[in-house]
């Protein structure tokens, strides 16, 4: 049992802000001078792969998911030039990890998607953030509740239903399960990054704009825990905050990828 407590703990620390706080020097942050430096491209790129993408995704559409999964893996590798996919970690307790398995990633290329609830920096999030170490805080205190099984993901399936248009979904539920229709949407597995494994990916923040087309919005990993109300698309406050992974180097076939689970954002600049 204790030992089931400690490989637990080994993993959600870089989530416990108290303990990343006591180890900044030791676990090397990753270190930007403003939140605009902090974005390893532009949003315009962003934008852009996805759309790319997800019209290729919609080509699969009619196919069963397990097809869908298999087919979208090609069109990734056609379009951004490579395959991922879950493994056992290189680390003895990281769990699993993602990996690199075919083809090479381009410094400055998307290479996974963080999927989950989106939590509003005013809504509560303690009981879904007890043993999770999927929960993902953003610069503005934004939170992305990755986790795929338990009560998380029974409210990401309720919130994914509510928000349907015409009986379509307007985002992905199939990251939940082992196979998923978008195979971008497992950034909630990059490991952290250690002394021997320096990162090669880094998190950046994406808002997505309302001019982003809605048939292709099922492809999004992500929704709102909240119900957003007209009085919020008069306010400008329709954007879907995702949080995607960037290559910061060239990744070859065979490698893990790993990130750095805390930025520093200099407050005086």
């Amino acid at each position: 049992m204790f030992q089931r407590i400690l490989k637990r703990w080994s993993q959600y620390k870089y989530r416990f802000v108290p303990w990343i706080a006591n180890n900044l020097n030791e676990n090397h942050p990753r270190l930007v001078p403003s939140v605009l430096e902090d974005k390893v491209v532009s949003d315009d790129v962003i934008e852009h792969t996805l759309l790319t993408v997800f019209q290729k995704f919609n080509s699969t559409s009619s196919l069963h998911r397990t097809e869908q999964n298999v087919r979208n893996v090609d069109i990734l590798f056609k379009e951004l030039g490579y395959k991922t996919d879950r493994r056992k970690s290189c680390l003895s307790d990281g769990g699993r990890g993602v990996f690199v398995t075919d083809g090479t990633v381009k410094p400055g290329t998307l290479v996974s998607l963080y999927p989950g609830l989106v939590y509003q920096p005013w809504e509560p999030v303690f009981w879904v953030s007890l043993a999770n170490p999927f929960l993902f805080r953003c610069a503005d205190g934004v939170h992305i509740d990755g986790k795929d099984t338990g009560l998380s993901k029974m409210m990401y399936n309720s919130c994914a239903r509510r928000d349907g248009v015409m009986g379509e979904l307007m985002c992905d539920t199939s990251w939940l399960v082992e196979k998923p229709v978008n195979p971008l949407a497992v950034g909630q597995y990059v490991n952290n990054q250690t002394e021997e494994f320096p990162a090669n990916v880094a998190y950046q923040e994406f808002d997505v704009p309302v001019s982003f087309p809605v048939h292709l919005r099922k492809y999004f990993p992500n929704t709102e825990a909240r119900l957003q109300t007209d009085m919020d698309q008069q306010l400008g406050q329709m954007l879907l905050r995702l949080v995607v992974l960037v290559s910061l180097r060239e990744v070859q076939a065979g490698e893990e990828l790993f990130s750095t689970y805390y930025t520093i954002v200099s407050s005086n600049q």
